[in-house]
C-alpha cells in the first residue's frame, strides 16, 4: 500500500484506540440518560469531520453509524496486512531467492492491497452518500487521492480517516 493509505488505516486504528479509551471515559461521565456531559460525539475521532464539513446532526448520526460498521473490517484488514508483510519479511530475509512460498505471499499481498482499497473506496463513497453534494465533492477530494495513492507499508501506518 502506498504511505497515504497506511495515513488513512494508522488514522482510523488510532482511532479504535482512541474511541475505545475515551469509551471508558466517557461511560464514566455519562448521565443515567446515557448522555455524554459534554454534549458532544462519542466519536471523537469523528468530530474533525462534523466541523470540517460542517455536517448537521442528522448526517453526522449517519456517518457515525457507517464509521462502527467499517471499523471490524477496517481492523481485520490491517491486522492482515501485517501479517502478510511480516511473512514477507520473513520469507526474504531466509532465502536467496524468490522461491514458490515468497511468490504466493507476494500474490496475496497485491490481492490484500485490492481487497483493503476496494473496502476503504466503499466506505467512502458511502460516506459521502450522507453529505449533500458540495459537501460529498469536498470529502472525496481530499479523501480519494489518499486511498488511490496507498501504500502496503507497516512502518507509514504509525504516522496518523
Amino acid at each position: 500500500m502506498k504511505p497515504g493509505l497506511w495515513i488513512v488505516l494508522a488514522a482510523v486504528l488510532v482511532a479504535v484506540a482512541g474511541f475505545v479509551i475515551t469509551q471508558k471515559a466517557c461511560c464514566d461521565v455519562m448521565t443515567e440518560d446515557s448522555t455524554p456531559h459534554d454534549g458532544g460525539s462519542r466519536l471523537p475521532e469523528l468530530e474533525w469531520l462534523r466541523h470540517e464539513f460542517e455536517l448537521t446532526d442528522t448526517q453526522f448520526a449517519k456517518v457515525s453509524d457507517l464509521h462502527l460498521a467499517y471499523r471490524p473490517t477496517c481492523e481485520d484488514l490491517c491486522m492482515k496486512v501485517m501479517a502478510s508483510q511480516g511473512n514477507i519479511k520473513r520469507l526474504v530475509s531466509d532465502g536467496a531467492q524468490v522461491s514458490p512460498e515468497l511468490k504466493a505471499a507476494l500474490q496475496e499481498q497485491a490481492a490484500l492491497h485490492v481487497e483493503c482499497q476496494t473496502a476503504l473506496l466503499t466506505h467512502l463513497y458511502q460516506t459521502a452518500a450522507c453529505l449533500s453534494p458540495e459537501q460529498a465533492r469536498s470529502y472525496l477530494d481530499a479523501m480519494l487521492p489518499q486511498v488511490i495513492d496507498m501504500k502496503m507499508e507497516p512502518a507509514s501506518m504509525h504516522g496518523g480517516h
